[in-house]
């Protein structure tokens, strides 16, 4: 599955973190360096597995952790209308 970043998010990186504006709904987003590892798989249009082993080298934490803070950092995102 590969997920979408609409056209009315913006994104501004920044050392270790990212600021996203969702010009739709004129909100703000900070993400720490977890989330902005996985947005920025985002960007790339990386699949899931890959954004996984990207959390796993950057993090030096095991795949199944890396897999559940990338699931819940995704539903977040798409709960509030970040991704698709």
């Amino acid at each position: 599955m590969t997920y979408l970043i609409p056209d009315d998010v913006l994104t501004a990186h920044l050392a270790g973190e990212a600021v996203l504006l969702n010009l739709r709904t004129k909100q703000y987003y900070q993400l720490n360096a977890t989330a902005a590892v996985i947005w920025t798989s985002l960007e790339q249009a990386l699949e899931p597995p890959r954004i996984v082993d990207a959390l796993v080298e950057e993090f030096a934490v095991d795949a199944a952790t890396a897999q559940a803070e990338m699931e819940r950092v995704i539903e977040d995102l798409r709960a509030r209308g970040l991704v698709v």
